[in-house]
């Protein structure tokens, strides 16, 4: 086996001198590219974790001084204190000495005392030499809820841009496609040669566009962006590291990769057009570059462009058919235009050539869910959380969901309060309520089966939790029980019109106006349906009805939106 980290101990003949040579003889540099293996071994002996701070975050050992190691991460890890490392080893040490970087810049170091060995990572000579195109990686320790507690994680991927000229904000200017996750920040970014060429710090997806299909959909924006290394030498004199020489710009011009970094800020900035403008410019000057037409896709999708997107993203799998984000962004292209089936056959080639891309699972087990196929939603839930991910307490609630509908309500609630248990705020959701309420109403059917309110309870509860036919079942058993009783005539005239027996719902309204005449709702809703059905006449009767008790009960603002309403129909 190759070992192209040596430990500092090995390096006896190495005495006096500058921290710099330390730095340069701990790490061998191999002359030719390595395997993902080889790299990721480097990685795995050099990357840190951060805890211990609300956070989960990286960083990578770049420096030895006697005793006393320097880590490289992002400043951002450090919103909060308290924060300690644990080292390749699963060693802990406490933090000390944190600095910040100056300019804005997300970057920082801080030091630990050890006196073991640990290896430094090497830093490329030249962060600008790293070209489009090229095989990075990135590492880290992202949380994963399957075990509760972060795992190492050596990601693959391609450099997208890397420019020079065009900053992203705060130190960032490197682009590339690994799939990334909260944690990876801080993490060092690897070339095939195992040399640290940036810092990741921004991950790839997207969760605050307004319109999506599903509650906690994953949106791919292809964008992870890093902090060359030759940002860091350039201000480590800054933070009292003076042995890094500033590397001298000499880079030669990269239009495309100017071109997709101008692309990255416009995306940022909600402007698709001008992103697409600048794809279009970049695909003439590179037109075989499958990574153009993938965001070129990724602009059209935005602009609601969706067939238009599905044309890119299937030319960039001409070009790459071994790219699993091109498969998962045409599948949710086709989810937008109704095509289920074909979304599905995406999301499973997306998963087949990688097996952890958690997104697909997702939406593929969403779709499965709506088709009626709760097994199959169950069992891509579940895959999710024996992964690393980054804690999205909607895996839960949607296979709470698929569980109910199965009728294991008992798992359902479980998996609803590890929902709530990472997001509190979801204890107001509506299927959480319902799934609640009716575990408890099955308790209470069970103990008093003749109880007509009992089933009448756990109707409404399943009307919440979309559960229409369950909730026929029970308003039936409870009007069995008590033929008077007026709400469940009503509601289940609400129910049957939403499955669109509408004659059923006319005849429940009209029991339910019988048993209570009084009831407002009963009669403006029955107006609805007659005034849909074209009976203008018997629509405005019955809100002239429910106009009328609004007056006599003095609910005066009631009767007078009412008369409007007639009177914008006509009367």
């Amino acid at each position: 086996m190759k070992n192209y980290l040596l430990p500092i101990a090995q390096l006896g003949s190495i005495t006096s001198g500058t921290l710099l040579a330390i730095a340069l003889f701990s790490w061998i540099s191999p002359a030719v590219a390595l395997s993902p293996v080889e790299v990721q071994r480097i990685a795995k002996q050099t990357t840190i974790e951060i805890s211990g701070c609300d956070l989960f975050g990286s960083g990578v050992i770049i420096r030895k001084n006697g005793n006393t190691y320097t880590v490289l991460t992002v400043a951002h890890n450090f919103q909060k204190r308290g924060c300690q490392m644990v080292a390749p080893d699963n060693t802990k040490y406490p933090i000390s000495q944190v600095k910040l970087f100056p300019n804005k810049v997300d970057l920082a170091v801080f030091t630990f005392v050890s006196d073991k060995n640990y290896p430094v990572a090497k830093l490329i000579d030249n962060s600008e030499r790293v070209e489009a195109g090229e095989t990075i990686y990135v590492s880290g320790f992202p949380l994963s809820t399957a075990i509760s507690q972060s795992i190492f994680m050596f990601v693959k991927g391609e450099m997208m841009s890397n420019s020079s000229t065009i900053e992203q904000g705060n130190g960032y200017s490197m682009i590339y496609s690994n799939n990334t996750l909260p944690g990876h920040s801080g993490g060092p970014v690897w070339n095939d040669r195992g040399q640290l060429i940036a810092i990741h710090g921004r991950g790839d997806v997207d969760t605050k566009l307004q319109e999506t299909i599903n509650d906690g959909v994953r949106i791919k924006t292809g964008s992870n962006l890093g902090i060359p290394v030759n940002t860091f030498t350039k201000l480590a004199i800054a933070v009292g590291l003076s042995e890094y020489t500033p590397v001298v710009a000499t880079a030669k011009p990269k239009p495309v990769d100017d071109l997709v970094a101008s692309a990255a800020q416009k995306e940022r900035k909600g402007d698709y057009r001008g992103m697409l403008a600048d794809l279009e410019r970049a695909i003439k000057l590179n037109p075989q570059n499958a990574l153009l037409y993938y965001n070129r896709g990724n602009a059209k999708f935005n602009l609601r462009n969706n067939q238009g997107a599905i044309e890119d993203y299937s030319r960039a799998i001409e070009i790459d058919p071994n790219a699993t984000n091109f498969y998962y962004k045409r599948g949710y292209a086709k989810e937008w235009i109704g095509d289920n089936k074909g979304a599905v056959a995406d999301y499973s080639h997306a998963i087949e050539i990688d097996p952890s891309n958690i997104d697909a699972y997702y939406n593929r087990g969403f779709i499965r869910y709506q088709l009626g196929d709760n097994q199959g939603a169950i069992a891509d839930y579940s895959k999710i959380l024996s992964l690393p991910n980054d804690s999205n307490p909607w895996v839960y609630i949607r296979r709470g969901n698929a569980q109910y509908k199965l009728g294991d309500t008992k798992a359902a609630i479980e998996d609803y309060n590890r929902a709530i248990a990472i997001d509190p705020s979801l204890a107001k959701s509506e299927s959480v309520r319902a799934a609640i309420s009716i575990d408890s109403y099955n308790s209470a059917v069970a103990r008093n089966p003749k109880d007509a309110s009992a089933y009448f309870r756990r109707a409404r509860a399943k009307d919440e939790f979309n559960d229409k036919k369950g909730a026929i079942e029970d308003y039936n058993q409870a009007i069995a029980l008590a033929p008077n009783f007026a709400e469940a005539y009503y509601h289940r005239a609400n129910t049957k019109e939403q499955l669109g027996d509408i004659k059923g719902a006319v005849a429940d309204f009209d029991r339910s106006s019988t048993l209570n005449p009084k009831h407002t709702p009963t009669y403006i809703r029955r107006g609805s349906i007659k005034y849909q059905l074209g009976d203008k006449k018997g629509a405005v009767s019955d809100w002239r009805k429910a106009a009328k008790i609004y007056q006599q009960q003095g609910q005066l603002n009631d009767y007078k939106f009412i008369m409007k309403s007639i009177e914008r129909v006509g009367s």
